[in-house]
């Protein structure tokens, strides 16, 4: 297995260096995945390449959050997919679609960690290498990334933004939004379609929020149509000592 380098410091972008970058360490590059050992499910399928997980066993540890909307593809099923990581890995449920289902990477870096399209089931060749999603550390101040990107907006804005923690319907339990306070929203749309607080806050063109779990806080941009990705089911698992694998705390 290749030597894991770790970076000490967070920013958030490499373009963008926020007045006060929380500290933490995040994975740089994953590991070479070694040889599962051949086995046969017990629906018959073949386990996934990187945990060695049955379908079944991965269903047992992605339990769905009744609060999140699963996007509807009605010509796809529904399969649990995975990413693997630095001595961890990502399950979620992907949409097979044909010959093809889609699938997440992760790329490691100083800055942030992201996961970007392999393959996507339903938008072709051109969403490869699309970006989804980032994880920032959450080291000494769980919101640390979001407060972070809120120091880089211009003052007027900064004192028009807010973090929100109210989750909406169909979203996933504790989503968390930078948005415009209700004293700053004189003149935006009823139906709450706007674009504001700066390229981490809300936007009428793609779905933005964020979330702080399992030791990360995820930052999501998904574009507006139904994905091919159920990005309110998923969770990072880590295998224990004895070799299984468990929901990450």
């Amino acid at each position: 297995m290749k030597k894991l380098i770790l970076i000490s410091t967070l920013a958030l972008l490499a373009a963008c260096k926020p007045a006060a970058a929380v500290k933490e360490e995040l994975p740089v590059a994953a590991p070479d995945v070694a040889p599962v050992i051949a086995k046969v499910c017990a629906d018959g399928g073949a386990p996934l390449t990187g945990t060695g997980l049955c379908q079944s066993e991965a269903a047992e540890l992605l339990v769905r959050d009744p609060n999140v909307r699963t996007p509807e593809l009605p010509d796809c099923t529904w399969v649990i997919n995975e990413a693997m990581m630095p001595d961890e890995a990502l399950l979620y449920y992907a949409a097979s679609c044909g010959e093809k289902t889609a699938g997440l990477g992760f790329a490691g870096g100083a800055h942030r960690a992201e996961f970007s399209y392999t393959q996507s089931a339903t938008m072709g060749d051109e969403a490869n290498g699309k970006p989804l999603f980032w994880l920032y550390g959450t080291d000494p101040d769980p919101q640390g990334a979001l407060k972070a990107a809120m120091t880089e907006l211009p003052a007027a804005d900064q004192a028009k933004c807010e973090i929100n923690t109210e989750v909406l319907e169909g979203w996933p339990a504790g989503m968390l939004r930078i948005t415009l306070k209700d004293s700053a929203r004189a003149g935006t749309p009823a139906n709450g379609i706007f674009t504001a607080c700066g390229p981490f806050g809300v936007s009428e063109s793609s779905n933005k929020y964020w979330q702080v779990r399992q030791g990360y806080a995820w930052f999501f941009d998904l574009p507006l149509a139904e994905q091919d990705i159920d990005f309110g089911n998923m969770a990072i698992v880590t295998r224990g000592e004895d070799g299984t694998w468990s929901v990450k705390p």
